[in-house]
């Protein structure tokens, strides 16, 4: 029988021509993130993530390289561990699923401005994460 202690989440920074996708949950708490979710059971966490954005964009995605992680208890749900890739929009348009009631496309700088989109909260993604990801992205030549 197997043990489990936490769950695994894995999130795109989702890249299409410079800009990274957002969506806005519609239950609490409501922040915008990149798209991603719960691997099931003995999932890969790459198809797990290409399985996550399709299901809540109905865009096909090339993952390129982890990110960065994070360990915590989420929403007093229990321990998660999410990894956070990178990954290049390959086709599709953005349809959401239930889970999100909005989209953006946004730079690094209108993240860093707080235009459109505002990620100053503490439970969700910070500006910080973003830049790590643009900075591999340029690496990387995925990001120009």
């Amino acid at each position: 029988m197997k043990s489990c202690t936490h769950r695994i989440a894995v999130n795109a920074y989702l890249i299409k021509e410079n800009k990274f996708l957002l969506l806005k949950r519609t239950d609490p708490p409501y922040l915008w993130g990149p798209p991603g979710g719960r691997l099931d059971i003995d999932e890969n966490p790459i198809s797990g993530l290409q399985r996550e954005v399709w299901e809540e964009t109905g865009l096909s995605i090339e993952v390129i390289a982890p990110v960065n992680t994070w360990f915590g208890n989420w929403k007093g749900t229990g321990n998660l561990l999410a990894i956070n890739y990178l990954a290049k929009y390959r086709s599709g348009e953005v349809t959401l699923s239930s889970e999100h009631n909005a989209f953006h496309w946004v730079s690094l700088e209108e993240l860093i401005s707080g235009d459109p989109i505002s990620l100053h909260s503490p439970l969700g993604f910070q500006i910080s994460d973003f830049q790590l990801a643009h900075r591999i992205g340029k690496c990387l030549g995925i990001i120009k």
